[in-house]
């Protein structure tokens, strides 16, 4: 059955080639040289798919290289072959030139969600041609392709840690759905979507993007005021915290992902607010956290532990040299592969020694003593899914939401490169570590579980409401 599914896929993209096409010599070429980067720098290949397994589906990619393929046609049968690695951080992309063609046309029009195998508009852009798709209306159907058979091919080249799939739903929503609607499918705008608006009958719709031309004006120079203003809006979407209105001594703090700098002052202005405001009941809101930097998750753990704990159990390399350097794109000299920050363990493997495995103590002075509750959903991700399944093993926190993108084993990652395959220039998102947790839940395959799992229809999509944020006010209420 897997067989059948795998080749259906491929004929899938038969009609729809892109212009350049590669000779059999090139694409055998980067498949071997693919094949071997996983195979021996991979931290984690075989973690959640046997080796035997990935073995054959690596022969079975190899015996259709075959003849001449366009880069649709490569990356629709290599992108189910590095998905089933089941490593969130490990994917492929397309080439810089393939990605140039694409222009604001190539974006729907809305933000979208998903539930199931149902697409719904979450939120309307400026530049929608059909100004009458409202929140929570259900897209049916695109060009008379049912919804759903386009949301399994997505998936099925979308990756994930373990077999989670919340984070593959929000990872689609973020390009992986206009790809497969425009590379897979063959489909352009105009789109002939069949929608259902949550208060009406079903209907067709005419939908794209509308080219709004800006005016080329001269950019204003900003004062140093000014410019200290955006950054701190900037900022402010990253990480805040105020009081909550809607239940009595709760704090609510808020981290988008681990990705600013102030991160020890911030967190000790909260902890300190939460202790001048005798705050008993505290909420970390991580739903739109897909991961940073693991240190302010830990410096936030600081704060809520009761006695000293390491945040991983391993941070482990294969190797220590990287035989595929010169294929890795130019990046930030602290985001490279470093031999020597890198000692050797007695089972062979490498163990990173720099912003790795670290002791964890807990705060002298202002720990946090009251009720902690988590907001999770399936785009908490990587450092923002670790410090959540550190929170769940190691604290008295209430978890709200849905699974977390995230595993709870783990993941790889730590340091990732973009690999720049030599003949087709497709890139692969490249992990160097795998990342244990230290946690006493069995690695199952699944992220963080809530407590209280909370699950959208397409009427609580449309109302705007925090399904999540209510829940927490109720139990707070409640106690």
């Amino acid at each position: 059955m897997k067989r059948r599914l795998f080749l259906l896929l491929f004929m899938g993209v038969f009609s729809t080639s892109f212009a350049q096409t590669f000779s059999v010599e090139q694409v055998q070429s980067d498949f071997k040289f693919l094949r071997r980067i996983l195979e021996e720098a991979h931290p984690s290949l075989y973690w959640y798919t046997p080796k035997d397994s990935m073995d054959r589906a690596f022969e079975q990619v190899f015996q259709q290289l075959n003849r001449p393929l366009s880069e649709k046609e490569v990356f629709y049968l290599w992108a189910p072959l590095i998905t089933k690695i089941n490593c969130g951080h490990t994917y492929l992309i397309h080439s810089q030139p393939f990605d140039a063609q694409k222009d604001d046309t190539f974006w729907l029009p809305f933000q979208s969600q998903i539930i199931g195998h149902q697409l719904f508009v979450k939120a309307l852009g400026k530049n929608c041609s059909d100004t009458t798709l409202v929140r929570g209306t259900e897209i049916l159907q695109v060009n008379d392709i049912p919804m759903a058979r386009i949301i399994e091919v997505a998936r099925q080249n979308c990756q994930a840690d373990g077999y989670n799939q919340t984070f593959k739903d929000y990872f689609l929503g973020l390009f992986r759905l206009e790809e497969t609607l425009n590379d897979y499918f063959g489909l352009k705008t105009p789109y002939r979507f069949l929608i259902k608006p949550p208060l009406g009958e079903v209907r067709e719709s005419t939908v794209f993007s509308k080219h709004i031309p800006q005016p080329n004006l001269p950019q204003p120079t900003l004062s140093k005021q000014e410019i200290q203003n955006r950054e701190r809006e900037a900022l402010e979407k990253l990480r805040s915290f105020k009081l909550l209105s809607q239940a009595p001594e709760t704090l609510l703090m808020t981290c988008n992902g681990f990705r600013y700098d102030d991160f020890k002052t911030f967190d000790q202005l909260v902890f300190q607010t939460a202790r001048t405001q005798k705050i008993k009941h505290l909420i970390i809101d991580l739903r739109n956290n897909p991961g940073g930097d693991t240190s302010i998750g830990d410096d936030i753990l600081r704060y809520l532990l009761t006695k000293p704990t390491y945040n991983f159990l391993t941070f482990d390399s294969p190797i220590n040299q990287l035989f595929f350097s010169e294929q890795i794109a130019p990046a930030p000299k602290d985001h490279l592969f470093n031999p020597k920050q890198l000692k050797k363990l007695q089972n062979g493997n490498y163990r990173r020694t720099v912003d790795g495995i670290e002791l964890i103590t807990p705060h002298p002075t202002l720990h946090f003593s009251g009720q902690v509750y988590v907001l999770t959903s399936g785009f908490t991700f990587s450092a923002g899914a670790i410090l959540a399944g550190l929170l769940k093993a190691h604290t008295n926190a209430i978890f709200i939401g849905q699974e977390t993108g995230g595993g709870e084993a783990g993941c790889s990652g730590g340091l990732t490169s973009k690999v720049i395959l030599p003949h087709t220039q497709l890139v692969v998102n490249f992990p160097h570590f795998r990342i244990e947790t230290n946690t006493q839940a069995p690695n199952i395959g699944r992220g963080v579980m809530p407590h209280y799992p909370i699950i959208y229809t397409a009427q609580y999509i449309a109302s705007g409401r925090d399904l999540e944020l209510e829940k927490v006010v109720e139990l707070i209420l409640g106690r």
